[in-house]
């Protein structure tokens, strides 16, 4: 009864994980301004262009009249919904007045209407200013394409940093997976897997593991991606030598060193020819015969380890002269197979 109940889990599980759903077909890409529009009261305005922390640009605006300002230019429309922030810091001598003061405006060329209008006060405290460089993030309303900070000026001088701006767009993945699948054969395990389109696809490689935690992933082999490619694609790879239970999974490489990760799926391996040992009694030497290979464990007849080997597939002698006359059992560590013999005396 349990051993059935056992069974239908196993076979419900590996049901589950073989129908894999269209994976998420987008992904957020992150863009940062790449030019100076306007610098007003500004030094070093390149800076904050790009993605570095290591420098900044300095707004810096005149006591009472006037006001500091930086606009910067994205290479692309950034549309609404999307994420936007800042990286900026006070260097820890802004007053409660300047913050009120801060603003952020964003501009779709060629017009200089404001699509949206924010205060820095709305997205970040003075205290969180104060304590260093942080980031002011908020939701872009209206879709835009410049982006400018400005700084009024007050009784008392101050200047505000601006490292980098940037904007999280929602784009389609580089590849887009339809299908992971595998199943057991006398072969060893087949893993298919299908795209619906791939862009800069280098390749997939093959991971498995014992027990399904992400560090004990291995790469098995890789698979050639199809670089570029609108229309569907169907892939294959086989475990030649699989476990009795593995997790598998895919690691897509794109052309420019993104990684992405597939669903993983279980498969129980298909049982292969059983582990023989003969003649059995023995006295020096030990005929093996083993369908996959791999480590084998000699335990004696209490279960304490005595030996390990390591064969290749199919049949070969063991030298077990030197062992005392008993009972001993020789284990396939990767499939649990396992078969027992008798050491006789010289």
């Amino acid at each position: 009864m349990y051993r059935s109940s056992f069974c239908q889990f196993l076979a419900l599980l590996f049901i589950c994980n073989s129908l894999v759903a269209r994976v998420g077909a987008a992904q957020t890409i992150r863009h940062y301004t790449d030019r100076v529009i306007s610098a007003v009261n500004t030094t070093n305005a390149l800076a904050a262009t790009g993605s570095s922390p290591s420098s900044q640009a300095t707004l810096a605006p005149p006591t009472l009249a006037g006001a500091a300002k930086l606009r910067l230019g994205f290479a692309t429309n950034v549309p609404a919904g999307s994420t936007v922030g800042m990286m900026v810091n006070s260097g820890g001598v802004l007053v409660a007045a300047a913050l009120s003061g801060l603003t952020i405006n964003t501009y779709l060329s060629p017009s200089e209407t404001p699509q949206q209008s924010i205060r820095l006060s709305s997205l970040l405290s003075l205290e969180l200013l104060n304590s260093g460089t942080k980031a002011a993030e908020f939701k872009a309303s209206k879709p835009f394409d410049h982006i400018e900070l400005t700084a009024a000026g007050l009784l008392n001088a101050y200047s505000l940093g601006l490292q980098y701006v940037y904007a999280d767009l929602v784009g389609p993945l580089p590849v887009e997976l339809v299908a992971f699948t595998g199943r057991a054969t006398p072969a060893g395990v087949q893993l298919s897997w299908q795209t619906a389109s791939e862009t800069n696809n280098h390749y997939f490689a093959v991971e498995r593991a014992a027990d399904g935690q992400a560090p004990s992933f291995a790469e098995l082999g890789r698979v050639a991606g199809a670089g570029n490619s609108p229309s569907a694609r169907r892939y294959q790879f086989t475990d030649a030598a699989p476990g009795t239970m593995g997790y598998y999974r895919l690691r897509q490489v794109d052309t420019d060193g993104q990684v992405h990760y597939s669903p993983t799926v279980v498969v129980r391996a298909a049982a292969g020819a059983p582990l023989t040992a003969y003649p059995s009694p023995a006295t020096s030497t030990l005929l093996v015969a083993s369908a996959t290979g791999g480590r084998l464990q000699l335990l004696s007849a209490r279960g304490e380890l005595v030996r390990q080997y390591t064969v290749a597939a199919g049949q070969q002698p063991l030298d077990i002269s030197s062992l005392p006359a008993g009972i001993y059992y020789l284990r396939n560590v990767a499939t649990g197979q396992s078969t027992r013999f008798v050491k006789a005396s010289d």
